[in-house]
């Protein structure tokens, strides 16, 4: 009987580790990922993108006419520990976001409102608190 008891304590033990392990490692990910889906499903498109603004976000791949939505809320970033180093996710509303070059600098303490397009794995920021993508473009050329 006490040796049933230690594996049962073991075993409890290895499973509140392994939900440890989840809440610190993957739970902000995933957390991150329902937001950007719910951003598609439910989100309601504003407009859609500018052939400027293709042209500029090339790159990413994001086509001329996709959809974009409005997304309101606060900044905040996390680490991805994984096999191929750590990785660095920022968030806008929760919802991952990727930065173009130039409008990472227009991001404000606190509430932020961006337009921005879905992506597969975090949606790419056009406009940030009234900076556009374009007249960023400009401002690093010149």
């Amino acid at each position: 009987m006490p040796d049933t008891a230690v594996w049962v304590v073991a075993a409890v033990a290895v499973y509140w580790i392994g939900v440890g392990i989840y809440f610190v490692f993957c739970w902000p990910w995933s957390r991150s990922q329902r937001a950007l889906r719910r951003l598609r499903k439910h989100g309601v498109c504003i407009r859609n993108l500018r052939h400027s603004e293709a042209r500029a976000l090339q790159l990413i791949e994001c086509p001329a006419g996709a959809p974009v939505y409005r997304l309101e809320g606060a900044c905040a970033e996390f680490i991805i520990r994984g096999k191929n180093g750590a990785e660095h996710v920022q968030t806008l509303a929760g919802v991952p976001v990727k930065y173009p070059a130039g409008l990472e600098r227009a991001v404000r303490a606190g509430s932020n409102a961006a337009e921005v397009v879905p992506g597969r794995k975090g949606a790419v920021i056009v406009r940030l608190n009234g900076v556009t993508l374009a007249s960023s473009s400009r401002a690093l050329r010149g």
